[in-house]
């Protein structure tokens, strides 16, 4: 319509029979184009085509991991875990709505200038639809206002930094507890478990280590716990042999531990081995890891408290972890089945939802809409459900006390919720 008034304009004055003879062509060029046959009814829809990373039959996704360098040994697997389910939902479903789900893996080595090259090639040179489990608050922390700008859906920040998701902003979901909440939670513990005694902290020196803290002392309030020690130290740093030495030297009688699960091992391995310290350990969420238990020593790593979300690899009882195994042996045949693999399953997951909850008629709002519809929704390998809305994009707000014993986490306990979604649909 706007074409056919500037015709008119430009041809004012001209005689009625050329302009008849104009309409009369355009009227032509009107039913040719209705009735061009095979025409699909994405093909009449300009917005359709332009919607980065989605075709009528693929939906582009990436993340960005560390898969060389230290980091590797621990996080790799999670990017493993996700091409395995998503290579499980193209066969046995066909992808989502017809469209299969390809996924880009790139190597941030757990670095922030890499993984702000990573996401920028990602969107500008490989198109990405969606970015999915970004590791890592440091690391994340370098791309996710970009991704913010260029409105490209930040799913599942495998990081439990408040700020992701306080202000909300549409396009981004957290995909860990938060970690102020997780701290209220472990918080809660030490108060019940340990009410009169002294506390030492010690936490990475950002978002993980600060937010645990902001949530442990929300956690003691209102206790006897009085705490004698807040230790810090860089996410690069590797041995926590002073932070736990001014601890102890300080006379804490718990500690809690904010750090990744290499570090958390360290702590402590060096809490038993170095100090020969048998105070009670408390770690972040973050580290319930099997490969926490492995490098800290089962033994050393014996009674130590933190909490989880999600099925143990070892519960093979269990339906969901059964498939699990199943799903990692025939797409990613070596690569061991682990507490990693499980959460990077479990992300998976949740992106498949939100697509579902999304419809046919895929865009990256529909994206965020769809995941924001995720109602109570417990995950196959999940212990707790998730609900999600407008004013809630933080998934796991309720978590389980789990332990170390015989060598591997057990959970324990009620559940412990701090659920804000109290109503969803």
């Amino acid at each position: 319509m706007r074409i056919f008034g500037h015709r008119w304009l430009l041809l004012l004055g001209v005689l009625m029979a050329t302009v008849a003879l104009t309409a009369a062509a355009c009227g032509e060029e009107e039913k040719e184009t209705a009735e061009t046959p095979g025409a699909s009814p994405a093909a009449t829809r300009p917005a359709a085509e332009k919607v980065p990373g989605v075709t009528d039959t693929e939906i582009l996704l990436a993340t960005h991991l560390p898969l060389s360098q230290t980091p590797a040994a621990a996080y790799a697997p999670l990017g493993n875990a996700m091409q395995a389910y998503f290579d499980y939902i193209n066969d046995t479903e066909g992808g989502v709505y017809g469209r299969k789900i390809r996924f880009i893996i790139c190597d941030d080595h757990y670095n922030p200038p890499d993984a702000a090259e990573c996401v920028r090639k990602l969107v500008e040179q490989d198109g990405i639809f969606a970015l999915i489990g970004g590791l890592g608050s440091a690391a994340h922390g370098a791309a996710w206002k970009y991704l913010e700008e260029r409105g490209v859906p930040d799913m599942w920040v495998l990081s439990g930094a408040t700020k992701w998701t306080d202000p909300i902003v549409k396009t981004r979901f957290e995909g860990n507890p938060d970690y102020e909440t997780e701290g209220k939670i472990l918080g809660k513990y030490i108060a019940e478990n340990y009410d009169g005694k002294k506390l030492g902290i010690v936490g990475q020196n950002d978002d993980l280590g600060e937010d645990g803290t902001k949530g442990l002392r929300a956690g003691i309030e209102g206790s006897n716990v009085q705490i004698v020690a807040v230790e810090k130290f860089e996410s690069s740093a590797t041995d926590l042999t002073p932070q736990m030495q001014r601890a102890k030297n300080a006379g804490a009688e718990v500690v809690a531990v904010y750090a990744v699960p290499t570090t958390a091992a360290n702590s402590i391995k060096v809490a038993r081995e170095v100090l020969a310290w048998d105070v009670p350990i408390v770690i972040t969420g973050v580290a319930a890891t099997d490969i926490t238990i492995a490098l800290a020593g089962p033994q050393n790593a014996e009674g130590v408290v933190s909490v989880v979300f999600g099925h143990q690899i070892y519960e093979t009882d269990y339906p969901g972890v059964a498939e699990h195994i199943e799903i990692m042996k025939k797409y990613q045949p070596d690569i061991p089945p682990s507490n990693i693999t499980v959460l990077g399953a479990s992300v998976a997951e949740l992106t498949v939802e939100a697509l579902k909850n999304a419809g046919p008629d895929l865009t990256r709002e529909s994206f965020a809409e769809g995941a924001e519809r995720i109602c109570d929704f417990t995950c196959s390998i999940c212990l707790v459900p998730v609900s999600l809305s407008p004013t809630d994009h933080r998934p796991y707000q309720i978590e389980i006390y789990a332990r170390v014993e015989g060598g591997v986490w057990k959970a324990f306990g009620e559940p412990v919720s701090f659920e804000s979604t109290k109503e969803c649909k």
